[in-house]
């Protein structure tokens, strides 16, 4: 099977050093501390890591919250669930998704399809097949017309609209018109999209898009950009918002900068591994699946089983 990117579908949130980490012990997960000492006993079908002092575990098909102590502190009566975020945390019951507080308590009603986390004070919902921004202190869904939207980023929202996407404010005001072909979250200041069938930067200063001679570019992360090479067909390596070369383009497949480490291919018999800004391999080529580092762990699979990494690439399993 080939290697593959592993995404979180955004329920991913950033964690202190300090915080337990999720350790795989075959069918059970438990929490263990940095350096893979056991803390809390397998007990787990499935863990998530901490997130604002708590984290979201499953067992059976039910989900719920433990504290650091392993104390349940909100009941496993969820479908489904996403960490916390800006003191909330998504959920699901009866079919359908709220936002609920460390109490327990319901912050937001439970009738939305989805609900994705807040960020920056808004959060990605979808209510009668249509996506809008659900506002943190109103609690006020705003616009209900979008094909999909997806988390503020630097003040702005990604939106698709008739198969093409433009950026929106949290008040629902359109920053950007739907007239990109693909296009990206801002971070550091840029964002990446393709117009048509060139791909460039936008600047989250003056809203305008710069052509860059690629054949493709990633997200802006992390003050770099994966890119496919005119040059080396097949090959990716990275490069800033001016579409100057940083690291060579010596890679079968690439992903984004997250906390200085992003994962890349060099052969797809190899499997994923890990480079730094500089171009140098942090961790080794073996990994099926990655995803971006957060909070200092990535969630990683090889052969069937996945687990967490730290940056040193310390495997947090048994």
């Amino acid at each position: 099977m080939k290697p593959t990117l592993l995404l979180l579908f955004l329920f991913c949130s950033p964690l202190g050093a300090q915080e337990l980490i999720p350790y795989n012990a075959g069918k059970k997960w438990g929490y263990a501390a940095p350096g893979g000492k056991l803390v809390l006993q397998p007990r787990y079908d499935s863990a998530e890591p901490f997130s604002e002092g708590l984290a979201l575990v499953r067992q059976g098909s039910s989900y719920g919250f433990i504290d650091k102590a392993g104390k349940k502190v909100i009941p496993f009566k969820y479908q489904s669930a996403g960490s916390f975020s800006e003191g909330c945390a998504p959920a699901k019951t009866r079919g359908l998704w709220g936002c609920v507080s460390r109490d327990g308590k319901a912050q937001v009603p439970f009738e939305y399809e989805l609900l994705l986390p807040f960020r920056e004070g808004a959060a990605p919902a979808k209510k009668n097949g249509r996506w809008g921004l659900l506002l943190k202190d109103s609690r006020e869904f705003r616009g209900g017309i979008y094909e999909e939207i997806y988390p503020v980023s630097e003040g702005l929202a990604r939106v698709r609209v008739g198969g093409k996407y433009g950026y929106i404010d949290p008040s629902g005001r359109e920053a950007l018109p739907p007239v990109y072909a693909e296009a990206f979250p801002f971070a550091g200041g840029f964002a990446t999209a393709r117009l048509g069938d060139k791909y460039g930067f936008i600047s989250r200063a003056t809203l305008g898009f710069k052509e860059k001679p690629y054949l493709g570019i990633g997200p802006y992360s992390g003050g770099l950009a994966h890119a496919q090479s005119l040059a080396a067909e097949g090959r990716c390596g990275y490069i800033d918002a001016e579409g100057r070369e940083k690291v060579p383009f010596d890679f079968t497949m690439c992903a984004s900068f997250d906390e200085g480490l992003a994962p890349v291919m060099k052969d797809f018999k190899d499997g994923w591994g890990y480079v730094d800004a500089a171009g140098r391999v942090v961790i080794y080529f073996k990994y099926d699946q990655v995803t971006g580092f957060r909070g200092g762990l990535a969630k990683v699979a090889l052969k069937g089983r996945s687990f967490y990494i730290d940056a040193k690439g310390f495997e947090y399993r048994k």
